[in-house]
């Protein structure tokens, strides 16, 4: 049998995103206070780190271009979503209560898993999803466990 040689060069982790906005202040605005993140530094109004791990200078990054920038378009190649995963299923319905309490644009939810689908105010759409342990999985799939939970909607 022959053994497999470990691939070097391969990434650990995402390190973070950089999206492109017409309007810095809105998307800081959306980014803390709806989605929770920290504003961890800003740069002469163009640009913009915000994250919420201590060991990271940032995962999302925002550039301005200006308010005539067009925005996302569906049918191109690029970014579709980028996903944040949540540690439990009550911390996502939080940020679910939130996004609805701010009236964000909801794009959608998926059968079978625990997710929103929502956009940020230039359009890029966005994912908060929590993804149950194998343990967790099992409890909820057991005979008499309560099933997948759903966000109310």
């Amino acid at each position: 049998m022959a053994t497999q040689t470990a691939v070097r060069g391969v990434p650990k982790q995402l390190g973070h995103i950089a999206l492109r906005v017409r309007d810095l202040p809105r998307a800081i605005g959306f980014y803390r206070d709806v989605l929770g993140l920290q504003l961890k530094n800003e740069h002469g109004g163009r640009v913009a780190f915000l994250g919420i791990r201590e060991d990271a200078s940032h995962e999302l990054a925002l550039f301005a271009l200006g308010p005539d920038a067009p925005g996302p378009e569906a049918g191109r190649v690029g970014l579709y979503h980028m996903a944040w995963e949540m540690a439990s299923f009550v911390e996502l319905e939080a940020l679910h209560q939130r996004l609805l309490a701010t009236k964000a644009d909801i794009a959608g939810y998926s059968d079978g898993q625990c997710n929103v689908m929502f956009r940020d105010p230039d359009g890029n759409e966005l994912e908060a999803i929590w993804e149950p342990t194998e343990s967790e999985m099992a409890a909820l799939k057991a005979p008499g466990g309560p099933g997948m939970p759903k966000l109310k909607r």
